[in-house]
């Protein structure tokens, strides 16, 4: 009975700060690579090992996590995790060589990955169903806020201390994590049952290989993706285990995860929406500062605090939301967020290498306040019509499925811009031509100025250097602004999946 009266808001404070300590850590070390690599003596295509391996353990414990709680229950469970993940990081702060710290990193991510769905499963339980969306809102500063934050912290600890404070200072967080978890969250009876002692081990098998051969495929495959047979037959390989792995689960007796909750529309539907946020945050995290370090030229630190200031909007745009939410129509809500983010988004095509850090603020402050508004009610309306017998396996699918997604989009923007940028060079190449009068008057200009200090033979050369360093970042403009404008129109088919959804009056919900 004393478990009951526990104020929910008590209980999320306990659940949400493992899981932002989970999520902080996968975006953490992206900033501190160079200095990995270089403690080590490594390369940085090396170092880069150090974030895929914990990206990748992280997932594979995601379709366990509905089956674990069955097993031993959420509080159990999310105890364990923390206690793993902490060691992991104890075994990071302690490698003697790279190889050990992405054993350790391997550690750490099989210790974070059933933390953020058992964070989402305790909130739904704990509080009401008229609260969902509050719930979701905290929920949210977990999944949207922590990784935004992640880079600036590392950053800040790597530049003032050194690299292993990142995992140092996660510690005796995480023993305090396990104090608020022991002491608040509600404990429960695991259901005892025949399934629970069953593991599906042909379905686990088949997502392990799928999810390993995608995240090879997308590490080495941006550099020559499908131009070597061994990238195809790993392609081929994904695409087969994860059709086996869908096709395994539905008939399979005793399967590891219960992925029939898609047959709910909500569930299906407000899943694809939540990724696609996920895609939109995620990429524009990646492609914004690789805009302004490239074509601007500000530095990585500069970069990292231009970013910013999303995080400390979208930290606020998520409470914000949840009590918005008990006043708002979800779907009404969730396709406003949309627009807003849509919007943002094409305001970042005008970016241009002349563009002031105001200009480039902006959009991303407007995008980091429609992601809150469409994140939580679509999360909320993605559970609501679920049984709560369903919540840990729901959790879990919709935190693989948006890891998937994510891992996807951000190789592919990356690809984009180098690809799409050698199309336009293509195109634009032709324009260098001595027929061109606003080609040789531009060339004109330059030699004459180059002649000053060279030969009349090195300022052609220069000359002619200096316009194709220019073709080169017209193109790679010209590449950023296709991107954005793709995922703007990725957020208006979003719309489209918004009207989709069900949702439940609240009358109906004041009868319950």
């Amino acid at each position: 009975m004393e478990e009951k009266k526990i104020n929910p808001f008590i209980i999320a404070i306990a659940v949400l700060l493992p899981s932002f300590l989970a999520l902080a850590a996968s975006s953490g070390t992206n900033v501190s690579q160079p200095h990995i690599a270089g403690f080590y003596g490594a390369t940085q295509y090396e170092a880069n090992t150090v974030i895929t391996c914990y990206i990748i353990s992280g997932g594979l414990m995601l379709p366990v996590t509905g089956y674990l709680v069955r097993l031993i229950g959420k509080k159990l469970l999310f105890i364990y995790s923390i206690i793993v993940f902490a060691i992991g990081c104890l075994l990071c702060v302690i490698s003697p060589n790279l190889q050990a710290l992405i054993g350790a990193r391997v550690i750490q991510g099989i210790g974070s990955g059933c933390i953020l769905p058992l964070c989402q499963a305790v909130l739904l339980e704990v509080f009401p169903e008229e609260q969902r969306g509050v719930a979701m809102g905290l929920f949210g500063v977990a999944a949207m806020f922590s990784p935004l934050a992640g880079p600036f912290i590392g950053g800040y600890l790597t530049d003032n201390y050194s690299w292993q404070w990142i995992f140092i200072i996660n510690i005796p967080l995480c023993l305090l994590s396990l104090l608020l978890v022991k002491l608040f969250v509600p404990d429960e009876q695991p259901v005892k049952q025949k399934y629970n002692k069953k593991f599906d081990i042909f379905g686990y098998a088949s997502i392990v290989i799928a999810m390993g051969c995608l995240q090879v495929v997308l590490d080495k495959g941006q550099h020559n993706w499908f131009d070597e047979t061994w990238i195809c037959w790993l392609s081929g390989i994904c695409i087969f285990s994860f059709v086996f792995f869908y096709v395994w689960e539905l008939e399979y007796k005793y399967p590891v995860i219960d992925i029939r909750v898609f047959k709910d529309r909500n569930f299906l539907f407000g899943t694809f929406a939540s990724a696609f946020i996920n895609v939109v945050l995620y990429s524009t995290l990646l492609l914004v500062p690789m805009f302004v370090q490239s074509l601007i030229g500000y530095s990585p630190s500069m970069s990292g605090l231009l970013m910013f200031p999303r995080a400390v909007v979208c930290f606020i745009g998520l409470i914000a939301a949840g009590e918005i939410s008990k006043y708002v129509e979800g779907r009404l809500l969730a396709i406003i967020g949309f627009i807003i983010i849509a919007i943002s988004l094409l305001m970042l095509t005008q970016m241009n290498p002349n563009s002031s850090m105001e200009s480039i603020i902006l959009p991303n402050i407007l995008l980091c306040i429609g992601v809150p508004i469409a994140f939580v009610p679509i999360t909320a309306l993605s559970f609501q019509t679920l049984p709560a017998s369903k919540n840990a396996d729901a959790a879990a699918l919709h935190a693989l499925f948006k890891n998937i997604l994510t891992a996807m989009s951000t190789s592919i923007s990356s690809t984009f811009i180098a690809r799409v940028s050698q199309v336009y060079q293509n195109y634009f190449v032709g324009n260098l031509s001595p027929h061109n009068p606003m080609f040789l008057c531009k060339f004109t200009a330059l030699q004459h100025k180059f002649m000053r200090y060279y030969p009349e033979v090195v300022a052609s050369r220069k000359a002619d250097g200096m316009l194709y360093k220019q073709l080169l970042a017209q193109s790679r403009l010209a590449s950023f602004f296709d991107i954005f404008t793709i995922l703007a129109l990725l957020m208006l088919f979003a719309i489209l999946l918004v009207l989709l959804l069900k949702n439940k009056p609240k009358n109906v919900k004041n009868c319950k």
